[in-house]
């Protein structure tokens, strides 16, 4: 029966040294990941700041697309106006330049 005995104290030794390896590497990966997520929450944990951020942009944004409609809309509306105008103009020539044509081959 000594030998049972001693051999159970021995397996009981190894069964301790174990438990213990793995609680040591247990207690390990926590501290690492706590100190990943303390890490983490310091470096990009400020999401409040950003959300009030994005908002602005976000308006910013809006404000701009609508100065650009509105400047899109002036340019279509100043193009249209030329348009009108250099018509108006070739007209204005032509009728003009046709009694001034006219005029010296009446008299010769």
């Amino acid at each position: 029966m000594p030998q049972t005995n001693s051999s159970g104290s021995l397996e009981q030794k190894q069964l301790q040294e174990k438990a213990w390896i793995f609680a040591q590497r247990g207690v390990v990966l926590l501290v690492a990941l706590l100190a990943g997520v303390f890490i983490g929450h310091h470096l990009w944990g400020r999401t409040g700041d950003l959300g009030q951020k994005v908002v602005q942009l976000e308006e910013r944004v809006n404000f701009l697309q609508k100065e650009r409609d509105t400047l899109n809309t002036k340019t279509a509306i100043s193009e249209r106006d030329k348009k009108e105008v250099e018509k108006r103009l070739q007209d204005v020539q032509a009728r003009c330049a046709v009694p001034a044509e006219a005029a010296p081959a009446a008299r010769p």
